[in-house]
């Protein structure tokens, strides 16, 4: 089944189909099994992605979507960040975007606050970016929530994914453009999601211990101050998004310990206790140009350490140069 023709089955049908009992419904296996497998295959997705729908979880979602995600991040739309479609909830458009999970910060700081934080990062995330690369995707997402119940989980999913929104397209229902385009949309939203993922992927060292540390002051005594917290808050959480490759990270640095590769700089000779064990993991091969046969990434031939000046420094230049051509351009 073409792109063109799942969303727009889903976008006619659903608002139909959703007065039914949701247990057991086709329409609801269709859209999370049908769609789903024709549009993977549609996309012709490496084996690193992949594809998921829902129409919901035990009753119909008031807000369905389709997602694409790139396995080394997230598997889910819980956490991390991700390529997915997002249907209005009065079904009068699509957007594509490029979003984030809340779940994780949920639970630690309740929904309300997750939001802000939210926020706050797709802000640093559309930085990072920069504006030519969004600029084909700089629409508004607004998801007309207004015709869900307040004090609703699917209220609450609904505003979280306008919050998390980093980037995104619309679509009207009435006009829907042809296959090509929106094949041609989804990739070039694909090529920004691993773009951002090159960027933040493995710099999970950010201070969790600092950032546990630091409480969340709910009476704050002006929403800017609260603001200025989240966003400077989000920076220690900007690399901490990939949480599978922490693993892959550590083992890198056991591997290969902790002198940068670049310039030979040694935390823990520099800093003494603090400094032991710290070093970042740095991808040899850009994300973006991993197949589906790298997804077992081998820590001592894929990746290199550096320090993070080193690492800043070596993502400054594109196409990234390999670590014997940046060191050669050192100044040491």
């Amino acid at each position: 089944m073409a792109l063109r023709e799942s969303l727009e089955k889903i976008m006619f049908e659903y608002p139909l189909v959703s007065n039914d009992n949701f247990k057991g419904h086709w329409f609801a296996s269709y859209v999370r099994n049908v769609v789903a497998t024709s549009i993977s295959a549609s996309l012709e997705l490496p084996e690193i992605s992949s594809v998921k729908a829902s129409a919901g979880n035990g009753s119909w979602a008031k807000v369905p979507w389709i997602a694409i995600f790139n396995k080394l991040v997230t598997d889910n739309v819980k956490s991390g960040f991700y390529c997915v479609y997002l249907f209005r909830a009065d079904f009068s458009g699509v957007y594509l975007s490029l979003n984030q999970g809340i779940a994780d910060k949920r639970d630690q700081f309740g929904l309300g606050k997750s939001r802000e934080i939210l926020r706050g990062q797709a802000k640093l995330f559309k930085d990072k970016l920069g504006y030519d690369k969004l600029r084909e995707f700089s629409d508004s997402l607004d998801l007309k929530l207004d015709s869900i119940p307040k004090a609703t989980t699917s209220r609450r999913l609904g505003l979280a994914y306008e919050a998390g929104n980093i980037a995104s397209k619309f679509y009207s229902r009435e006009s829907l453009p042809d296959d090509k385009e929106l094949v041609d949309d989804v990739r070039k939203m694909l090529e920004i999601y691993f773009s951002l993922f090159d960027e933040v992927s493995l710099k999970e060292e950010a201070d969790s211990d600092f950032f546990k540390e630091v409480s969340l002051n709910k009476d704050a005594e002006n929403n800017e101050a609260e603001r200025e917290w989240f966003e400077d808050m989000t920076k220690y959480r900007l690399h901490r998004v990939t949480e599978r490759n922490q693993t892959l990270s550590r083992k890198v640095k056991e591997l290969q310990g902790y002198e940068c590769k670049a310039c030979g700089f040694d935390f823990e000779s520099r800093y003494g206790e603090i400094g032991r064990g710290y070093i970042e993991a740095h991808h040899n091969v850009p994300i973006s140009n991993l197949s589906g046969a790298k997804i077992q990434l081998d820590p001592l031939n894929d990746f290199t350490v550096l320090c993070s000046n080193c690492h800043s420094m070596i993502h400054r230049i594109k196409p990234t140069p390999t670590v014997e051509e940046f060191r050669q351009n050192l100044k040491m």
